[in-house]
């Protein structure tokens, strides 16, 4: 199963923090956290760390969170497959 960090900015309301907390209702959720934003204090930043277990499901979660807010930032939070050494080469001038 991936695990996926989303960040959403939403604001600081117990309504939006709800709604969030509808949106994600069903997933395995492995963190949640909000982060007061010092430029704007009407709002915070949501991080979530969340457990799909397939990846066709991220754009349905994306879908529910955009309907909340328009900035959602979505990467990886598992660690990356491994890089097999012999692909990698040293490119320094000569």
């Amino acid at each position: 199963m991936a695990l996926w960090r989303i960040r959403i900015t939403l604001a600081d309301d117990p309504h939006s923090r709800t709604v969030l907390n509808q949106a994600l209702a069903g997933q395995r959720i492995s963190a949640l956290n909000f982060t007061p934003r010092t430029a704007r204090p009407s709002e915070v930043a949501g991080d979530v760390v969340i457990e799909l277990p397939h990846d066709d499901d991220l754009g349905n979660v994306l879908s529910a969170l955009h309907q909340i807010s328009r900035q959602v930032l979505v990467s990886r939070a598992d660690d990356a497959a491994p890089v097999d050494d012999a692909t990698l080469t040293d490119t320094q001038p000569a």
